[in-house]
């Protein structure tokens, strides 16, 4: 097998990507360890507001935000880390489907478990 990101779109994409906003980016973020649901710390994984832009932000406003929990029986950090597939979680198929998601990943069309409900493996 092979791992890698191929351009389906290459009339639209260049190899280099878009090159102003990414130069953008650089400028106004810096890359940071981030914390990913089900997945825990990742090491440079996220982006944070370089100094010269804290006035914006938004992380300085007072909002409580209840820290997320997986729900009892819920297997989604294991599914995204490729640990186990959908089926192997007690939830999947039964308790959690897509009109009644329990786990992030049953959430969203795009997520590993509703994609495996919908159109298997």
């Amino acid at each position: 097998g092979r791992a890698e990101v191929e351009i389906a779109y290459r009339r639209a994409v260049r190899p280099e990507g878009n090159t102003k906003a990414r130069r953008l980016i650089d400028e106004v973020f810096k890359v940071v360890d981030a914390e990913w649901r089900g997945l825990g710390w990742v090491p440079r994984s996220g982006l944070c507001l370089r100094e010269e832009f804290w006035d914006w932000n938004a992380e300085d406003i007072p909002v409580e935000v209840e820290p997320t929990v997986e729900p009892k029986g819920c297997r989604c950090g294991e599914v995204l880390k490729g640990t186990c597939v959908p089926p192997e979680c007690p939830l999947f198929g039964g308790a959690c489907i897509p009109e009644h998601p329990v786990g992030a990943c049953m959430v969203s069309f795009e997520g590993a478990c509703a994609a495996w409900y919908k159109y298997g493996r």
